[in-house]
């Protein structure tokens, strides 16, 4: 009889932090964590639906608390890390997966859109690895994991504008820095670049179904992304199985880049 056996992570009793965890990809990869056994803080703007989330991962008996957290904030990122590690004492793990999108053309944007962008996007995954570095240096391990985007890549995307595409950009550069400067103090930092993925931030462009078809006839896999695949990806790089892999910009896009 052929019995599905699991695979041991070690994150059982990590202390870890996840950004833009009310909803998407964040939420995934909070609800991944804590299946594995991690003690979870999912943080957002939306702190009613971070909470709501952790209550029902609670429910089923895993270890998982709300935050409020405006990441383009740097006065909330401050009190939101000092609030777990008051309460915890240590922080193991951070996934900055916060993030806005804007759709429209380039010539339709705005300098308030790339202000808007570059703050939430770029600025909120600085400050918070900043916070992470502090303490993760001290206890001479942790694991960063950032969300940037094949628009990265692209200039833009299937549907992520330009600005988008730089701001995800900036994301990598960022990962690849930290990664340099922290990996002699046991810190991994790496960033996850997904193509188009099935969230509530892309449910309103892909509820046009004629966009839809036509994003997925420009992927090889024929189909978007799924948050949890994504999250699969996350829980990997922040487990002691990648201890080698560090400013890594890790694809994951069913080969659209291939074409």
């Amino acid at each position: 009889m052929n019995e599905k056996r699991s695979m041991d992570l070690g994150l059982s009793g990590k202390v870890a932090l996840v950004t833009g965890a009310a909803n998407g990809i964040g939420r995934a990869i909070a609800g991944a964590l804590a299946a594995e056994g991690a003690c979870v803080y999912l943080a957002d703007l939306d702190e009613a639906a971070a909470t709501s989330a952790a209550e029902e991962m609670r429910a089923a008996g895993r270890a998982a608390q709300g935050a409020g957290l405006d990441v383009g904030d740097p006065d909330s990122v401050r009190q939101t890390f000092s609030g777990v590690l008051a309460r915890e004492g240590r922080l193991d793990i951070l996934v900055n997966s916060a993030g806005i999108l804007r759709t429209s053309p380039l010539r339709d944007s705005t300098l308030e859109d790339w202000e808007l962008l570059s703050r939430v996007n770029v600025g909120g995954v600085y400050a918070c690895c900043k916070e992470a570095v502090e303490v993760m240096s001290v206890q001479r391990s942790g694991k960063i994991v950032n969300l940037s985007s094949v628009s990265a890549l692209k200039g833009g995307g299937s549907i992520g504008n330009v600005l988008y595409g730089a701001s995800k950009a900036a994301v990598a550069a960022l990962t690849k820095g930290f990664a340099r400067e922290y990996a002699p103090l046991g810190i991994n930092v790496n960033a996850i670049a997904p193509a188009v993925t099935q969230t509530p931030m892309t449910h309103e462009s892909f509820s046009n179904a004629e966009l839809r078809a036509r994003v997925e006839r420009t992927i090889p896999a024929g189909r978007i992304a799924e948050a949890p695949e994504i999250a699969s990806l996350a829980l990997f790089l922040v487990s002691d199985l990648a201890a080698y892999v560090n400013g890594a910009i890790v694809v994951i896009d069913g080969g659209l880049l291939t074409v």
